[in-house]
Order: C-alpha cells, then sequence, then structure tokens
C-alpha cells in the first residue's frame, strides 16, 4: 500500500477503534466481578468495625438513606448464638468535606454501652488520596483512628484539633483529615437517624448537636481556600 497521509490516518483510526472496542469489552466483563468484590469487602467491613465475625454474628438489617447524590447505610448486627446486639455499621461518605482527590467512604462501627454510643472501629472503604500522605488513613492505627475510637461519639468535634476538633490529622495531610472527620460525622448522624434518635424535622435539625446537621444537607459544600495537602 502506498504509503500517505490519508492511509495513515485510516490505519491510526482503525487501531484506536479495534482499541477502545477491546477496552469495552473487558470492562463489560470485569464489572460484575468489581462489584462483587466491593461488596464482599463492604461486607466483611461490617463485621470488622464491630470486632465481631460473619460466623459469631449476623447483619439482621441493612436501613439506607439518601442525601442528595449521597447514599448512607446502616446494618444492624446481631449475635447468632443469642439476638443480642452487638452494634451498629455505618457506610458514609464525606459530604460536606472532600478529600485531596475526592469523597472518601468509611465503615464506621457504633457500639452501645451503658447509654452511649461508642465508635468502636473504623475502615476505609473508598479513598483516592495522595499515597504517603492522605492514603495513610488505610493504615491501621493511624492518627486519626486512634483520635476518635473508643470515645462517646456525642463527645467528638468532627474536625482537626488545629481547628478545635478531635482528629489528630495526619501529617502533612489537612484536606484528607477534615473529610476524615466529616464522614465520620456523617455516619455518626445515620446511626442517630436508622436508631430513632434524631428528629429530622426542620425544627429539630436546625437547633440539633453536633453530627445531626448533616442530615439536612442536600448538596456537597464547595471546597474553597483549602490549602495543599503538601
Amino acid at each position: 500500500m502506498k504509503s500517505s497521509l490519508k492511509n495513515m490516518v485510516l490505519v491510526l483510526f482503525t487501531i484506536t477503534a479495534i482499541s477502545a472496542l477491546l477496552v469495552g469489552l473487558v470492562q463489560d466483563m470485569t464489572k460484575d466481578a468489581i462489584a462483587t468484590a466491593n461488596q464482599q469487602a463492604k461486607n466483611i467491613a461490617k463485621y470488622n468495625v464491630l470486632n465481631t465475625t460473619a460466623e459469631e454474628s449476623t447483619v439482621v438489617a441493612d436501613t439506607t438513606r439518601l442525601i442528595g447524590d449521597f447514599q448512607i447505610t446502616v446494618s444492624t448486627v446481631k449475635r447468632t448464638a443469642d439476638d443480642s446486639l452487638v452494634g451498629y455499621a455505618v457506610e458514609a461518605p464525606s459530604i460536606t468535606k472532600s478529600g485531596y482527590a475526592d469523597r472518601i467512604v468509611l465503615m464506621v462501627g457504633f457500639v452501645e454501652e451503658n447509654g452511649i454510643a461508642k465508635v468502636n472501629g473504623v475502615e476505609v472503604l473508598s479513598q483516592k488520596e495522595t499515597p504517603g500522605l492522605g492514603a495513610n488513613m488505610t493504615k491501621e492505627g493511624n492518627s486519626l483512628e486512634r483520635s476518635i475510637v473508643g470515645k462517646d461519639a456525642a463527645d467528638v468535634k468532627f474536625s482537626v484539633t488545629k481547628e478545635g476538633g478531635s482528629f489528630d490529622a495526619l501529617t502533612g495531610s489537612t484536606i484528607s483529615s477534615r473529610a476524615y472527620a466529616n464522614a465520620i460525622e456523617t455516619a455518626y448522624a445515620g446511626y442517630l437517624w436508622a436508631t430513632g434518635r434524631l428528629d429530622t424535622s426542620e425544627e429539630a435539625l436546625e437547633a440539633a448537636p453536633t453530627g445531626a446537621s448533616m442530615l439536612q444537607q442536600n448538596e456537597p459544600e464547595a471546597q474553597k481556600g483549602e490549602e495543599c495537602n503538601e
């Protein structure tokens, strides 16, 4: 074939079309497997944040609420042996605070002891933060996790310590740390709502304690003037 610009363009177009088709086919073939793997990870996290296992306990109910485009799911977990309550595992995103790259999603466990709800455990389900900085939130025993696990959720202030909050920020990662704190706040609000501890009427929300305000958000709050993680 005689080389020409027209022939070169035709060959390039053909290669690009074939490549796009192959990528589409691969995505179509793997999307179900990826969705299944993600759901399995969530199911495991529900037990992990409550220090139990699927052999010892059972998820007896999943309650979901939409806040704008965001979803909060509260799972009630009970012991299989005696049907006693283990606690609540809440899947929640950072609604009003985005991370450095994107919003994060956490699984947060709440257990009830002597009339209070304690933060029992936290697992990061989704994050796109900078490796070595914000992504350190996935490491077990990181400063954010240590700040709130074991504490009465009602006493937690959902911001970083330098802003008067309860969360010790990850080094060099203030934005990521704010998003983490906000996701915990969202989870706590979901817990309050699912357990009937939160009056979601407009009047009650206006005077609500920390955490409850998350349930009246309809749009994510724009992030302006935030400092860089690095």
